[in-house]
């Protein structure tokens, strides 16, 4: 706790950190509040200092919510609104376990043959491989290093000439922890909205190497306009390529991924 606070704000600190296992809302921030008024100045300093406590995206985007309704210029705006329209409560934080084994179940099948890797007929995989479009790949769709020749012989020179389906695995499980990661800091807030079917989707999509910040799909799906993401998504110089010749892997997997992010339900 910081030394600026005098005894009563760090009541209203604890107070706010006392509740930090519940699912927020701007309702139960007010409740906090209610037994100790205290002036606007004030409780944006105890949000944030309890927001640096907690840690919680949960609290974090209620706080910026009831941080929004203070600053429209009305100490009271947020007793009054909230008797009117109740605030719902902020989504839980999704389950990163649910969500890389949904990406799990749309990756495999589109990356090797079927689901398990120690399949005999993934044995294939196993060793350093060209892609269809001629990058050097290893196991689950693992890309070696830049997927160039001379990455390839590096990967040889290190791992040797195969590898086993248990460390295919692990890289496979350290490939999704990266690609969640990433999501997660491109979507910001916004991820917490998608549904774990979507959430699971942008980890395909960023997999595959589709997936940058500044992509126009990307900032509309950020707007909450699904469709026009889903649409502009598919916009997609290789998919038009490779639909010409017809309903390959890849256009199957984007036209699946697309009916997934365009579905709100």
């Amino acid at each position: 706790m910081t030394q600026q606070f005098d005894e009563s704000m760090k009541e209203i600190v604890l107070g706010l950190v006392a509740i930090g296992t519940a699912p927020y809302s701007v309702s139960k921030i007010e409740d906090v509040f209610a037994k100790d008024p205290v002036p606007i100045e004030q409780k944006i300093d105890a949000l944030e200092t309890a927001d640096d406590i907690l840690k919680s995206s949960n609290f974090h985007r209620a706080v910026e919510e009831y941080i929004q309704r203070l600053q429209k210029g009305d100490p009271d705006s947020e007793e009054k609104d909230t008797k009117i329209n109740p605030v719902q409560d902020i989504p839980p934080d999704k389950s990163d376990s649910q969500i890389k084994a949904i990406a799990s179940t749309l990756i495999k099948p589109v990356e090797i043959y079927g689901t398990n890797i120690s399949e005999p007929r993934n044995k294939r995989f196993l060793r350093p491989y060209k892609d269809d479009t001629g990058v050097y790949t290893i196991g689950i769709g693992h890309k070696i290093g830049d997927g160039s020749k001379a990455a390839k012989n590096k990967w040889i020179k290190k791992y040797g000439h195969t590898i086993t389906p248990k460390f295919a695995e692990k890289l496979f499980d350290k490939q999704l922890d990266y690609h969640l990661n990433r999501v997660k800091e491109i979507f910001g807030a916004t991820f917490n909205y998608f549904t774990d079917g979507q959430a699971a989707v942008l980890v395909d999509i960023s997999y595959r190497g589709d997936l940058l910040p500044n992509m126009d799909w990307v900032k509309l799906l950020q707007r909450g306009k699904n469709i026009e993401a889903a649409n502009e998504y598919l916009d997609h110089e290789e998919y038009k390529k490779r639909k010409k010749k017809g309903r390959d892997g890849v256009v199957k997997r984007m036209e699946r991924n697309a009916g997934i992010l365009a579905n709100k339900s």
